[in-house]
């Protein structure tokens, strides 16, 4: 089976464990380092991030509604399109039929906190119509947890000016928009924790300024998640949620559906049964030579054809570059401060591609009659039905014989005082005679016979 390709760039894809763990499956682009998890990988992932079904559906439903993007083709199914959905300001792509998940370059860092993916992210390479700039850097806010002042800045402010207290690393916040303050300091990177009392220190720091604890290998802080102006307002975000009863009712027909089904299919009882009768049918398709109209697009058209017509069909579409969306993306850098990144994707119309389809006619053998012969019993034995052709030989309206078809039917009478019927292979209907008594499963539900256990 061929790679799947890059839904991006349609490079040809690497199957890779090293993203999701041992005995996962993901593929990786090579040129943009995206990742594409089948439903199972792709589910383990989402339920580890707290995302329920329903939550997708409603993500999914929520971002079809705004209409943010086109949706990519699944290059893992080749049946459907992936529907991207936003979450935590991150733009993901979930196919809808076969489930497969596709993650762009850094967005599978970006939802794990760093957890997944951060080996990829070196490797990025340009993507074809995308670009990504940095617009700006600005302070984090604050809020102190002692004295209750609001706003404070993330990096100039490391104590409460008011109080004195010590920054809570895990109380930083994106500010609103509009209230961005210019971040003007070097960037060394994230904060790291101190182990002993956990107050954010500079990257270089060796000890804690707060209690003197070495610093060596401290764990960075824990960075909010990705702003973007393609997320959805929280206002917005509730009452999604709140409208999205109807996947709720669809799961719960879909599963009463299930279980009847599965209690029709496994619900059985025994029952005694008395082979009482046999009936056979054996029929022999007679085929014509008959002249038929079909159509083909007409560099497929099959040899033999006549009467051929020719029309301009649309045959398919094509993608055509439409100009740029454009978004900005707000990236906590983990020392009080972020950076403002304007990313752009190049846009598509879809235009259509016409061909010359044509309409002709051609001699095919189609069937134009059955014979068929039965009877009751087993003697005489089953036989074939006479044929009679009205003309060998391969030019219109000759004939000539088909496909051959048998039936062997036993008929049951059960100790509930019920009739069955069983079609059986010729082999075992030929060594059941009548009188037989055996004892089968019945369903309780659907009232059929197990005939494999005569």
């Amino acid at each position: 089976m061929p790679a799947p390709l890059c839904p991006r760039d349609a490079t040809p894809l690497t199957s890779t464990a090293d993203v999701f763990g041992p005995g996962t499956k993901a593929h990786v682009c090579g040129k943009c380092t995206g990742v594409l998890a089948d439903w199972d990988t792709a589910q383990k992932l989402f339920e580890s991030l707290g995302l329920s079904l329903t939550d997708l559906q409603t993500l999914v439903g929520f971002a079809a509604a705004k209409k943010q993007t086109e949706p990519l083709a699944c290059t893992s199914c080749g049946k459907g399109h992936m529907k991207p959905l936003v979450y935590k300001g991150i733009e993901l792509d979930l196919c809808e039929a076969c489930g497969a998940a596709w993650f762009d370059r850094g967005e599978l860092k970006r939802i794990t906190g760093g957890k997944l993916g951060a080996g990829l992210e070196g490797k990025a390479q340009p993507v074809a119509g995308e670009t990504s700039k940095t617009v700006g850097v600005f302070e984090m806010f604050w809020d102190c947890g002692y004295c209750e002042t609001k706003a404070l800045l993330g990096k100039s402010n490391r104590f409460c000016p008011n109080c004195g207290a010590q920054q809570d690393a895990s109380r930083r916040y994106f500010p609103p928009p509009g209230q961005e303050i210019a971040a003007n300091h070097e960037y060394d990177g994230a904060d790291k924790t101190c182990p002993a009392c956990s107050t954010p220190n500079g990257a270089k720091a060796h000890n804690c300024r707060s209690c003197g604890s070495p610093l060596d290998g401290s764990a960075e802080v824990n960075r909010v998640a990705d702003r973007s102006s393609a997320a959805p307002k929280v206002g917005q975000a509730a009452a999604a949620k709140k409208s999205s009863k109807l996947p709720w009712i669809i799961g719960g027909v879909i599963l009463a559906l299930v279980a009847f089904c599965l209690v029709a299919m496994f619900w059985k009882k025994d029952v005694g049964v008395t082979v009482t009768a046999h009936s056979w049918e054996r029929t022999i398709d007679i085929e014509r030579m008959t002249a038929v109209s079909e159509s083909a697009w007409c560099d497929s058209m099959p040899g033999g054809a006549y009467g051929v017509s020719r029309s301009r069909e649309q045959r398919s579409t094509k993608q055509i570059a439409d100009g740029q969306t454009c978004s900005t993306r707000d990236v906590d850098r983990g020392d009080g401060t972020f950076e403002r990144k304007q990313e752009c994707h190049t846009r598509y119309r879809s235009e259509p591609i016409y061909d010359d389809r044509c309409r002709f006619t051609i001699d095919r053998w189609k069937v134009n009659r059955t014979a068929k012969a039965s009877g009751q019993g087993t003697q005489p034995a089953p036989h074939w039905p006479p044929v009679t052709l009205s003309r060998a030989g391969q030019s219109l309206g000759s004939e000539r014989e088909g496909s051959r078809n048998e039936k062997c039917t036993l008929s049951l009478k059960g100790d509930d005082k019920k009739v069955y019927t069983c079609t059986v292979p010729a082999s075992k209907w030929n060594a059941i005679e009548d009188g037989r008594k055996k004892v089968i499963p019945i369903g309780v539900i659907s009232g059929a016979a197990e005939c494999e256990k005569l």
